[in-house]
């Protein structure tokens, strides 16, 4: 007796098989996904590291922070953009150190977009191609994020006197 085709059976056990690889398949793709890190001011400086990859990275947030954008070498990444969303809202301020003055508030740069409309932009943060961020103080959510050190992790204060204290000592012992 010549068989020609598969008993029904053999084929439920195969569809059993692999649905039950594609059940493990679907669930581990789903922890992956859930353990993507989610950008936070604090890990911000070295997202833009990991995502730009030795490139100019800049993530420009505009429409009063609405909407967030990345740009790796002046081209936006749509994918590393949807992120962003919801990152930030208008209470974001964004200040420089000056050893004279302290914090000093920084005005809102303007950003052109593609059909050349001028738009407010409402925070920005830029890291070069050897990983180096601006020299930004931002306030959010009454806690202060110094983006100044060069290749260290973004500190995090609780005051503006804070930061004063440890960049006027910083600033004492390079005088002496």
């Amino acid at each position: 007796m010549k068989r020609s085709a598969f008993s029904l059976i053999e084929l439920l056990i195969v569809v059993v098989i692999v649905g039950v690889v594609y059940t493990f398949a679907i669930s581990n793709f789903e922890n992956v996904k859930q353990n993507k890190v989610k950008p936070t001011l604090l890990n911000l400086k070295s997202l833009l590291n990991k995502i730009s990859k030795n490139n100019y990275a800049e993530l420009i947030c505009l429409d009063k922070c609405k909407s967030c954008n990345l740009y790796v070498d002046g081209v936006l990444d749509a994918n590393a953009s949807a992120e962003f969303e919801d990152f930030l809202d208008e209470d974001v301020k964004v200040y420089r150190y000056d050893v004279n003055y302290g914090l000093v508030s920084l005005q809102n740069k303007v950003f052109f977009n593609y059909e050349n409309t001028q738009e407010e932009i409402c925070f920005s943060l830029s890291v070069d191609t050897n990983g180096v961020s601006e020299q930004l103080i931002v306030e959010y959510k009454d806690k202060f994020y110094d983006f100044s050190p060069y290749f260290t992790n973004t500190k995090v204060y609780l005051s503006a006197s804070d930061i004063s204290d440890v960049r006027e000592d910083l600033y004492q012992e390079v005088l002496r």
